[in-house]
């Protein structure tokens, strides 16, 4: 299949890249300082998607990998910003009232994502991990945030996969 590039897009998922995601974060953390809102930052990683892949080929993780982009785009909403970073790591932002619609919206991600996804009459059942931080509570600049987000993130892996991790005392 030949992808046309689109400069700052994902040409899998047609979701913003990396460097227009974190582009756009700056923007959102000065924005949402302006007005003293806070933001939440959601980083998604599938979980095992390499044996996914091996199991039952690239393409058909690809499909799942869209498949799963489009679910959390519906799951988070139009007031989010939604990107790919990297083969199966994601990234979402969302102005929020508080710390708990920052969970609200992690448990509806993995409420999305873990629903079994149906490729060539094959259901495969793909869960994710989720750290989270907020602005201005975890960090004060966007490169703080995303650092705050990785450890929680991390945290949801070793506390056994599948689950989101606050980066907050909940």
């Amino acid at each position: 299949m030949v992808t046309r590039l689109t400069p700052g897009l994902d040409p899998l998922t047609w979701l913003p890249n990396r460097m227009l995601f974190e582009a756009r974060l700056v923007r959102a953390v000065r924005d949402v300082q302006r007005r003293r809102g806070t933001l939440a930052l959601l980083l998604i990683d599938f979980d095992r998607m390499d044996q996914v892949n091996a199991a039952l080929g690239r393409d058909l993780g690809d499909r799942i990998l869209r498949e799963a982009a489009a679910r959390m785009a519906r799951a988070l909403g139009p007031g989010a910003m939604l990107a790919r970073l990297e083969s199966d790591d994601f990234a979402a932002f969302i102005e929020v009232a508080d710390a708990a619609a920052a969970l609200k919206q992690a448990a509806g991600l993995l409420e999305a994502c873990g629903e079994p996804y149906v490729v060539e009459c094959l259901a495969a059942i793909v869960t994710v991990s989720i750290g989270i931080a907020l602005h201005p509570g975890d960090a004060d600049d966007p490169a703080t945030l995303l650092a705050r987000a990785e450890q929680a993130l991390y945290q949801a892996k070793v506390r056994g996969r599948d689950r989101f991790y606050p980066g907050f005392p909940a």
